[in-house]
């Protein structure tokens, strides 16, 4: 016993010496990487190395400590399971085959844990040496473990010594010990030292070891006595969010988890509460709210002026009763072991709050419950989901019975979630239960409508007026689909409406509702034709912005501008665009601004434009306005070229026009003809060499000339005499004048300034 109190004494001794300047440790859960954060100074070095089981972090010349103690209430254990420190070393014990980085951003020191296959922030740690292997199996170590075998420390082992074989043991060279022996022997006993000081932490973490210990007065002769070397480690992170289904009894029932394989956070496993485990509509009765808390706030304090852990349930209940989530969460506040033994009415509160569970809380694990707590695990996510089942019919029942005051509250939210989740007819379900009673809809239950209305194809502009001119939270979610929805119809936006988006985006700003309204307010910019200040609050906003919004918001400027600007504004803006921006438009938005340059004459802008077009598949506007363009520059072989498998009237006569002028009249005119151009078609045939053809043929004009250039004489001039012969010729030559004076007078063949 007595080395057992020297050893807690030696644990305890150290972990006192630890300075105050501690390091402190913050997390964050991400969707798919878990990230903590160390606020250090610009000059300090560090060293990060990664193996299959943890990560370590080490900060070199540091020696303070760090402070873990919130590490594990932002964050789950499902990618990092446990963290050890020392003075100046990190562990990171993996629960995943993940992937990490370290890296600096401003005064902090970053570690991201992420999936595989994530996009890390930073470079991916090298894989260090393998921290886990038991020291027993090094040879070094071997040596000692066959030489010798410890005692069993505090008297008779329950297990008896280890038998060693005689013939196993070496016999020793000479009486002194070796270096090796001894480095060996120290290193045996310093893992010793340090699975009990680990042991020891985890029985006083789990309240199962509490210490008298009381620091010694220093004896002068001890001056010289060499403590053993035991770095001091920090206690491992106490559970937050007990189990109902675990039981710590001793110290060699670890809490935490260490190993790889832990229960998923949404699974069967998890036991389902009593039916009656989250009535909140039993938490209040009908009387008004003064009556109801006064009360209750009056009995927090007993009689001794300590908190009553009941009076504080009760209080919070009150409040969630009556839909006050901020006021729930400060009374749970009151006593952190309170906030934890009743993390679910922590999660409701969060909903009512800030319309969904902000930290990781038991309440998705009941998705599954075929009770009321179905409904409150629904609502504690931004986003049931999609591969965890949901007993929605427990949830659509808990929500019916739930006073009107909170059902009006409650039911969009649901809605919501079940539209999301893929179930419209419960959200339409969880809709009705609101829509029955005899008080009027709230805007965020017009905004549920809305979206269901959407998601069945149909139109609600009347109910986005109603949302929007109520003036309330939902009104500017109601506002971006109303300019959304003129966008999606092509149709334009007043001058009042755009106004009103710059004065929400003024009065949210900061907010995530802000940010969606700055996008916004550059789409309602462009549809006032106010196309200059759009890209310059683009280009203003595209450093927050992710590439393809950005593009995506380009784009709708862009077709905007094609659309409705006037020549003059379309060139300037159209040509001041960078050339890597207009390269990752889409297809249609090119094929708008190209159709638009063409029209005002510049082919080769187009050209250049189309050319970063993808060949593959082949489109066929795409392909006439390349024909049009090469047709413009006088390329008639690249029109051709541009024409290959596109069979249309249009292609036909583009490629009639492309044979014209390199000459082959015959064969366009044959193409004008077919195509329904017959006055192109005749032009391509006087054209040509065949001008006798039947095309010519067919019109008056060269009909009649045609006809008289083929004419014989039949008749025998001697039969007729001299003066009939002389009045036949006279026939023939008025006839032949008359021809060619209503072939002149045809528009085909006068001469024009553009002949």
């Amino acid at each position: 016993m007595k080395n057992i109190c020297f050893m807690i004494a030696i644990v305890c001794f150290s972990a006192g010496q630890v300075q105050a300047e501690k390091l402190v440790l913050r997390s964050g859960d991400h969707p798919t990487f878990s990230r903590l954060t160390i606020p250090v100074s610009s000059t300090q070095k560090w060293e990060g190395r990664q193996t299959k089981q943890e990560v370590e972090l080490e900060l070199l010349g540091f020696s303070d400590g760090f402070e873990l103690e919130e590490v594990f209430l932002r964050m789950r254990r499902d990618r990092i399971s446990a963290i050890r420190s020392s003075r100046n070393t990190l562990n990171l014990e993996l629960a995943c085959d993940c992937i990490a980085t370290v890296f600096r951003s401003g005064t902090l020191l970053v570690i991201d844990v992420a999936d595989s296959g994530t996009q890390l922030s930073g470079p991916p740690l090298e894989a260090g040496p393998d921290n886990h292997s038991n020291p027993l199996e090094s040879p070094t170590v071997q040596i000692i473990a066959t030489q010798r075998t410890l005692p069993w420390i505090g008297g008779n082992s329950p297990f008896g010594a280890l038998p060693i074989p005689n013939d196993s043991l070496p016999q020793p060279s000479s009486e002194k010990e070796t270096e090796s022996d001894s480095a060996a022997k120290a290193m045996l006993l310093k893992q010793t030292q340090q699975d009990l000081v680990n042991e020891v932490a985890s029985a006083a973490s789990a309240g199962l070891l509490q210490s008298r210990y009381q620091i010694p007065v220093a004896h002068p002769k001890q001056e010289h006595q060499i403590a053993p070397e035991i770095e001091p480690q920090a206690l491992p992170e106490a559970i937050t969010t007990p189990s109902r289904n675990m039981r710590i009894t001793s110290s060699m029932d670890h809490p935490f988890p260490h190993s790889n394989t832990h229960s998923r956070e949404l699974g069967p496993e998890y036991e389902c509460p009593s039916p009656g485990f989250l009535s909140i509509e039993t938490w209040g009765d009908d009387q008004g709210f003064s009556a109801q808390v006064g009360p209750a706030r009056t009995a927090l304090m007993n009689a001794r002026d300590q908190l009553d852990h009941d009076a504080t349930k009760h209080l919070a209940q009150l409040y969630l009763f009556f839909g006050f989530g901020a006021e729930a969460l400060d009374v749970l506040s009151l006593s952190a072991p309170e906030k934890q033994t009743h993390s679910e009415l922590s999660a409701i509160a969060e909903f009512f709050e800030y319309g969904a569970a902000t930290s990781p809380n038991s309440l998705g694990n009941f998705l599954e419950c075929p009770s009321d707590v179905a409904l409150w695990a629904s609502l504690s996510f931004h986003e049931i989901p999609l591969d965890v089942p949901v007993d929605t019919s427990a949830a659509l029942r808990a929500l019916n019975k739930l006073p009107k005051h909170l059902r009006q509250i409650v039911a969009p939210a649901l809605s919501e979630r079940f539209l999301k989740y893929g179930d419209v007819p419960s959200a339409s379900a969880a809709m009705r239960s609101v829509e029955r009673l005899v008080e009027p809809l709230q805007p965020d239950a017009k905004m549920a409508q809305i979206k269901l209305a959407e998601e069945a194809g149909e139109t609600a502009d009347n109910l986005l007026e109603e949302v929007l001119v109520a003036n309330t939270t939902s009104s500017p979610e109601a506002l971006v689909k109303i300019v959304e929805g003129k966008l999606a119809n092509d149709e334009p936006l007043s001058y009042e409406t755009a106004t009103l988006v710059e004065a929400y985006v003024q009065e949210l700003r900061g907010t995530p509702m802000g940010s969606k309204l700055q996008q916004t307010q550059i789409i309602a910019l462009s549809q006032t034709q106010r196309f200059n200040d759009a890209l310059i609050a683009l280009d203003h906003l595209k450093p927050s912005l992710s590439p393809d919004t950005s593009t995506e918001l380009r784009e709708t400027i862009l077709a905007q501008l094609s659309k409705r600007a006037d020549d003059l504004v379309f060139s300037e803006l159209v040509f001041t665009q960078n050339e890597h921006d207009l390269d990752n438009l889409r297809s249609p938005t090119k094929l708008l601004i190209a159709s638009r340059l063409l029209e005002l004459g510049f082919a080769a802008q187009v050209q250049q434009l189309l050319a970063s077009m993808p060949d593959t598949p082949r489109i066929e506007e795409r392909q006439l306005l390349a024909a049009r363009a090469a047709l413009t520059l006088n390329q008639p072989f690249q029109a051709q070229a541009e024409l290959i498998n596109v069979e249309s009237p249009a292609a036909s006569l583009l490629l009639a026009q492309a044979k014209e002028m390199t000459g082959a009249y015959g064969e366009a005119s044959e193409i004008f003809s077919n195509n329904s151009a017959p006055e192109k078609a005749v032009q391509a045939a006087w054209l040509s060499e065949d001008w006798q053809s039947s095309a010519l043929s067919e019109t008056s004009a060269f009909g009649a000339i045609s006809t008289l250039a083929r004419e014989e004489t039949l008749i025998n001039d001697l039969d007729l005499g001299p003066l009939g012969s002389a009045s036949r010729a006279l026939n023939e030559s008025r006839e032949a004048r008359d021809t060619l004076q209503k072939l002149l007078s045809e528009p085909i063949v006068q001469v024009t300034p553009n002949s």
